[in-house]
């Protein structure tokens, strides 16, 4: 049984109101695929993510840079057709002026 679109890992990241609710998408995304971290690194293929990156990236750092997230979706085989809307939150919650707790 498939999840529904509401319950997928991207509409949860579309959702995400904190850079750890993104955060936790990442991981849901990953986890939604049956995947550890070595194979997120390896399937990133020439983009370059190291296993110790995938593993931060679903358990505590908010992505740096677009390629870092690009690698990590890449990885992690989601559809192509939804890395802008990826980014595109990436984006927003990366401009938005934090308070410590709202990491």
């Amino acid at each position: 049984m498939s999840p529904s679109e509401d319950d997928s890992p991207f509409a949860t990241a579309c959702r995400a109101t904190t850079r750890s609710a993104f955060i936790c998408a990442l991981n849901r995304l990953r986890r939604s695929k049956g995947l550890s971290y070595q194979q997120v690194s390896a399937n990133a293929g020439d983009l370059v993510l190291p296993k110790s990156s995938a593993h931060a990236l679903c358990t505590f750092r908010f992505p740096k840079r677009e390629d870092q997230l690009r690698a990590f979706l890449t990885g992690c085989g989601e559809a192509a057709e939804r890395f802008d809307g990826w980014v595109e939150q990436w984006l927003r919650l990366r401009s938005r002026h934090w308070t410590p707790s709202e990491r």
